[in-house]
């Protein structure tokens, strides 16, 4: 019977690993089922333990997962456009275009509860295996558990993201005659677990402190990142609820922030010793010209070209110095096919273009009327975008192994010598990056933004992330004006449009759109995000979805799947999205 189980259990891993699809009978959060006596006769040391811990970051890698990441965190946003000559499903485009519909596949949230399965799984057998295997320690066992509480965290945090209210689940379930329809937990309520949760992990503390040793799992960094995610998520909930809630909640992101901030200064001097981080600058957080250590992006002596060090390092080498937490991809064993398919790839084809707001040079350094995304001087247009021909750009972000560009101050010049050099990746090993060191800074920045007390705090934190891309700023004209520290608002919406230059095509767009009109309130909240991104939309179009988001807040959620709501009966769906009549409850 050990060995028989162990078979069928390792063939499940192994298909999961190669990606293949298993469904189950059952409709509802889409389970992996076991043979009953197999799952009984399974949990006996610390490698069947393993095994299944292993199986949650393997399924976070399935084609299922990867699309919905950028699907639901990119495409309602004002980033992407259809490639008008290209093949993209009626499916994607139904959601660029607003027209939500509930039979969307792309709504089908079965592979994160796949995922919040097995991290179930190990939680509830993790007590028994510590009893049965000596060699599995209280230590091991404590790591284990931090591993699955924050991925389950994660991927729930998703789900609330994308839908705002959803089950929750933390029980283990085996097959589908232990699935019960479950009613929608308010999303307060269920960040209120998740919090909870991780900050009894935190206490802990029993992960390894940095990606450096570990890539591709949980670590200390990456707990405390997901957790200010959440902190600063639920103080924009409460933002119009409950003021000081919601500060208490900012204050916890900021101090989340902070502990990374710490974490990441302490791995920088223990690993610098020998100068082996030249490309970041030196010296300590004292520092005043590179006080968080961010990679630099250097020019090549005699050449005339900056190699750039920032993103080569964060998105080509990967698992750099300022990655928090990314999913690996090596492009044999397990292959990104998301960035060959809808962003760049070798034979020009792509699905998604990048906007016009995108396209659009700005002449100022920050566009506050959202017309133009990158300045004349912002590296990172051309570590995003790749102009193919005359008016032609593809999004090139994860896509390029390398790029090398030209030493310029006007990066509107782009003809003959002046055009970056993309060496574009030959296999599908781009690793998709959740959380990186930028992100952590800009959490905080907003974070201190919403409180009002330190707004030159928040602004010098912007500015950091800002001038890393801006290396040939050296007119005053062409650094962010000091002035946008001055005034709540303005600094908010700087801090909106920083992110999404430096986050622009890593699924995070939407997400922050979101959390902005939450602060706003429920009336006006996504009329005033409507307001930034809805400028992608023209003509007709623009009055049609301009009218979908005077709906209040539930518009900014998507539909639960038709087929989610046909298995539970105690599911409702959005009434924003209702198109129930033909949908028989079973």
């Amino acid at each position: 019977m050990k060995n028989h189980k162990k078979i069928k259990y390792a063939a499940l891993l192994g298909c999961m690993a190669l990606g293949t699809t298993l469904t189950s009978c059952n409709e509802w959060l889409t389970l992996y089922p076991m043979d009953k006596i197999v799952e009984e006769n399974f949990w006996e040391d610390k490698k069947d333990l393993e095994s299944v811990r292993n199986a949650a970051y393997v399924n976070m890698i399935s084609s299922a997962c990867m699309e919905r990441y950028m699907v639901w965190g990119e495409l309602r946003g004002d980033n992407f456009d259809k490639n008008p000559g290209g093949d993209l499903q009626s499916e994607l485009q139904d959601i660029l275009s607003v027209d939500l519909k509930p039979s969307n596949s792309y709504f089908d949230w079965s592979s994160f509860y796949s995922t919040i399965n097995y991290c179930n799984k190990v939680l509830q057998h993790g007590p028994e295996i510590l009893k049965k295997d000596n060699s599995f320690s209280e230590s091991d066992w404590e790591q284990m558990r931090a591993e699955m509480v924050t991925l389950r965290a994660l991927n729930y945090f998703y789900l609330i993201r994308t839908f705002d209210e959803v089950p929750m689940v933390f029980q283990a379930i085996n097959d589908d005659s232990e699935v019960k329809a479950l009613k929608a937990t308010p999303q307060d309520v269920l960040l209120d677990s998740l919090v909870s949760q991780m900050e009894y992990i935190v206490k802990i503390n029993k992960l390894p402190p940095s990606a450096s040793t570990t890539d591709g799992f949980i670590t200390d960094q990456a707990v405390h990142t997901i957790l200010a995610d959440l902190y600063l998520w639920r103080g924009s909930y409460y933002e119009t609820r409950d003021k000081a809630k919601a500060d208490s909640n900012y204050q916890a992101c900021i101090n989340h922030c902070d502990r990374v901030i710490a974490l990441k200064d302490a791995e920088y001097q223990k690993n610098n010793t020998s100068g082996s981080f030249p490309s970041m600058g030196g010296g300590s957080t004292s520092d005043s010209d590179n006080p968080y250590h961010l990679i630099q992006n250097k020019g090549i002596e005699g050449v005339g070209l900056t190699q750039s060090n920032a993103y080569n390092e964060i998105f080509g080498t990967k698992n750099s110095f300022e990655s928090i937490f990314e999913l690996q991809f090596d492009g044999t064993v397990n292959s990104n096919s998301l960035i060959s398919t809808y962003y760049r790839n070798n034979d020009g084809a792509t699905r998604f273009y990048p906007t016009n707001i995108a396209v659009a040079l700005s002449s100022t350094p920050d566009d506050a009327s959202n017309n133009a995304l990158y300045s004349k001087t912002d590296l990172r247009r051309w570590a995003t975008l790749q102009k193919i021909d005359e008016d032609v750009h593809a999004i090139v972000k994860y896509a390029a192994s390398s790029i090398d560009q030209p030493s310029l101050k006007d990066n509107t010049n782009t003809a003959g010598r002046n055009e970056p050099f993309y060496s574009l990746r030959g296999t599908q090993n781009a690793n998709w990056i959740f959380y990186r060191y930028t992100d952590v800074l800009l959490m905080k920045a907003e974070a201190m933004c919403m409180i009002g007390t330190n707004l030159k705090g928040a602004f010098e934190l912007v500015q950091a992330v800002n001038e890393r891309s801006n290396p040939y700023a050296t007119q005053e004209s062409d650094k962010l004006p000091a002035s946008l520290a001055s005034n709540k608002t303005d600094l908010e919406g700087l801090i909106l449009r920083e992110r999404n230059r430096e986050f622009f095509g890593e699924g995070k767009r939407w997400f922050d759109l979101v959390r902005y009109a939450m602060r706003k309130g429920d009336t006006e909240g996504p009329s005033k995000a409507f307001a930034i991104f809805g400028k992608k939309f023209v003509g007709s179009n623009a009055s049609l979805a301009k009218n979908k988001y005077m709906q209040g807040m539930k518009v900014m959620y998507s539909p639960y799947a038709e087929s989610e709501i046909k298995a539970n009966p105690l599911l409702v769906q959005n009434p924003l999205w209702n198109d129930q009549s033909t949908i028989q409850k079973k």
